[in-house]
């Protein structure tokens, strides 16, 4: 979910492509003009020919998920000689994808939505394999800005929002005398409808459709000084520019997490921290080894992830400007990921904390 989601922001309205030939190419502004971010691009050209048989990646609708598929793209078309097609696809349908070999990776799983997939089609069908993990560690959880907690104390908590005449401050003409709980993407994994529901908080779920229309609540919110409730994800971009406070659930359980792999309905706690991983189609090994080794060992920091994040949503560079820019700026990652060895890692030990 996730941040869904995570990390890293990203609006869904952003385009996810551009073929490698197009990707880098700077142009010179004219005298007296700003140059866009994207001149500053170093251009980057493919080292060999496009002979090796495609890859398909998953692009889900958030920013990190494009910052690890144009990356990688960027690095298996340049070189590794292989073409690779970017699809827009939302985090649950990438797992049959996964499974029938019609797409051969997903760079960013978020394990705490996944607990059953990964039982299903990783442990049970072994059709998906764990290329390990990405390298950001995430979390989910509901937030408020910083001025609504400084105001009110008690919402630094869920039983503040047990109160009415608390909860109500987020209310919006949409929620009546109910207070609004904001979503993003209507396809991320969520369990806030769960959670408001068996805490009996008198809150309403409300979709705002996209992560690029919850950046822009926060920022409406922040601006106003209006509570706004929402859920959201660290890291993330964002976080470093506004004042947010995660509002303290209750702890994870081994029954939450029964009911979060189970579908039942009766989720009542807090989001367990994710380790990201990656998920290849198990046919990917013999159809492109070399593409299998890259994308195993493809990992990115936190850090490195939210600075091309950042370059996409805060300073509007295609993810495939931004790509080419990080390939080009980290020189000495790329080659550590291509001379490592071909076994994938393992994150087993992290999705067995999801059920």
């Amino acid at each position: 979910m996730k941040s869904r989601r995570a990390i890293l922001g990203t609006a869904a309205a952003v385009c996810v492509a551009g073929a490698l030939s197009g990707v880098a190419r700077a142009t010179t502004p004219p005298a007296g003009s700003t140059p866009s971010p994207e001149a500053t691009v170093a251009p980057l050209t493919t080292e060999q020919p496009l002979t090796k048989a495609k890859v398909t990646l998953a692009v889900n609708p958030w920013t990190g998920s494009a910052v690890n598929a144009n990356i990688a793209k960027v690095v298996l078309e340049s070189k590794l000689g292989t073409p690779v097609e970017l699809v827009d696809i939302d985090e649950n349908a990438s797992w049959p994808g996964l499974d029938d070999g019609s797409i051969d990776a997903n760079l960013e799983i978020w394990p705490s939505g996944h607990a059953a997939d990964y039982e299903t089609y990783i442990t049970q069908n072994q059709s998906v394999v764990d290329l390990g993990p990405l390298g950001p560690q995430a979390k989910i959880g509901w937030y408020v800005p910083k001025f609504v907690v400084d105001a009110h104390p008690e919402l630094a908590t869920w039983e503040g929002f047990k109160d009415p005449a608390l909860a109500k401050l987020f209310a919006t003409p949409e929620t009546g005398e109910l207070g609004q709980f904001l979503m993003g993407d209507p396809s991320y994994v969520t369990y806030d409808e769960q959670i408001i529901k068996n805490l009996k908080l008198p809150l309403k779920y409300v979709v705002g459709g996209s992560e690029a229309a919850l950046l822009s609540a926060i920022d409406k919110a922040v601006a106003d000084q209006t509570p706004l409730l929402f859920q959201f994800w660290k890291p993330h971009w964002k976080q470093l520019e506004v004042p947010l406070v995660e509002v303290k659930l209750p702890d994870v359980t081994p029954e939450c997490l029964a009911s979060a792999k189970a579908a039942d309905g009766n989720y009542a706690c807090d989001y367990a921290p994710d380790n990201l991983y990656k998920a290849a189609s198990a046919k990917l090994k013999d159809k492109n080894p070399d593409a299998w080794a890259l994308l195993s060992n493809l990992k990115l920091t936190t850090e490195q992830q939210s600075e091309v994040a950042g370059w996409i949503d805060r300073d509007k560079m295609s993810p495939a400007a931004a790509a080419a820019r990080f390939v080009t700026a980290h020189a000495d990652v790329v080659a550590g990921w291509l001379a490592g060895g071909s076994t994938p890692g393992t994150t087993a030990g992290t999705t067995a904390s999801t059920g």
